[in-house]
C-alpha cells in the first residue's frame, strides 16, 4: 500500500481573509470596487483562530438609482409583481 506523503499546506490567514472580503465585495451589484490598494495584516493568531487587519484605500465607482417617496430619496429598487397583483392590473 503507498501513502502520499506531500505535506498539505494550509492557506495563511491573510490570504483567506483576501479571498473572504475580496468575495464580499464582488457581491455590491452595480459597483465597481477596486481592492489593490488594501493591505492585509496578521494581528494576532492562536491555534484554531486569527485576526487579520484589513487597510488601506479601496477605489469605489458607483451610480445609485434613486426615487423620491413621500418626500425621501431611497434607493429605487425593482419590485417582484405576484401573479395576483399583474392579474388585478389587466
Amino acid at each position: 500500500m503507498m501513502y502520499n506523503t506531500t505535506k498539505f499546506i494550509r492557506e495563511k490567514p491573510e490570504a483567506a481573509a483576501k479571498k473572504i472580503f475580496e468575495q464580499q465585495v464582488a457581491g455590491h451589484e452595480g459597483m465597481e470596487l477596486d481592492t489593490s490598494g488594501l493591505v492585509y495584516t496578521l494581528v494576532e493568531q492562536a491555534e484554531n483562530s486569527a485576526l487579520v487587519e484589513v487597510s488601506g484605500n479601496m477605489a469605489v465607482k458607483a451610480a445609485i438609482p434613486l426615487v423620491e417617496k413621500k418626500g425621501q430619496w431611497v434607493l429605487d429598487m425593482p419590485t417582484v409583481e405576484t401573479s395576483e397583483e399583474v392579474s388585478a392590473a389587466h
